[in-house]
């Protein structure tokens, strides 16, 4: 059976949204909730008019609830970072994945909800110190620099791979689906045309070690994209800071 939360787009989420857990709790629920409207609706209507439905749910609400609650950047990448995701919801549900119960349904969902918020807990102690703006404590690791797209695709594919771990569900999906937004967003948030070279260069380089990662030994859950996702996440890394 395979996997019933929207991966591309929680995997995305990830990336954009674990800077802090206020923030990954409303991006989250949002994902889940189009992700369940969409599904309902492509059984009622259609995949098309489920994913339609998707996409704009999800837009909206994470547009307006990231950029006009105060959580996101406040500039027009909260715009382009809602579309994303939206746009990966609504392959979810054209995808069409097999019935599964409910409860199945659900029960994925909100562990990917749960992981996100962990992640996002984990990213905001070390970036700042603090959570929902409560200094937890003073530790020589922290710097800002976890705050940063590169640390959300390493943090992220740690996060896809637990929540396959828990749901006991091996990852089968494009990484490029994650990848190329990944490098849209750091073209249109830093403005450092560095940040969108090594972006970019990443990428690419990404797509031409997939193979020998594809038989890597590697555990079954972190197989596939939360390894590409850790990949890419220290390439961009080390080529940012050269």
């Amino acid at each position: 059976m395979k996997v019933r939360y929207s991966l591309e787009a929680f995997a995305l989420a990830f990336v954009l949204y674990t800077t802090g857990l206020e923030l990954a709790l409303v991006a989250a629920a949002i994902i889940v909730a189009a992700t369940i409207l969409g599904d309902v609706l492509a059984g009622l209507a259609g995949k098309t008019v489920g994913a339609v439905a998707a996409v704009v749910a999800a837009f909206a609400a994470l547009y307006f609830g990231v950029a006009y609650t105060g959580l996101g950047a406040g500039d027009y990448s909260d715009y382009v970072g809602a579309a994303l995701v939206a746009v990966l919801v609504g392959k979810h549900v054209m995808d069409g994945v097999e019935e599964a119960s409910t409860g199945e349904i659900l029960k994925q969902n909100y562990v990917a909800l749960l992981v996100m918020a962990i992640v996002a807990v984990v990213r905001e102690i070390l970036g700042g110190g603090a959570v929902f703006g409560y200094e937890v404590g003073s530790f020589a690791v922290i710097s800002s620099s976890y705050l940063n797209n590169y640390f959300g695709l390493i943090f992220g594919g740690l996060g896809i791979a637990a929540v396959d771990t828990i749901i006991k569900k091996e990852t089968k999906c494009e990484s490029l689906w994650v990848a190329v937004p990944a490098a849209v967003m750091a073209a249109v948030a830093g403005g450092d045309i560095m940040a969108v070279v090594a972006a970019v260069i990443a990428v690419v380089l990404l797509v031409s070690v997939r193979g020998k990662l594809t038989f890597s030994c590697t555990g079954k859950y972190f197989a596939g994209l939360p390894v590409e996702m850790i990949s890419l996440g220290f390439l961009t890394m080390m080529l940012t800071v050269i």
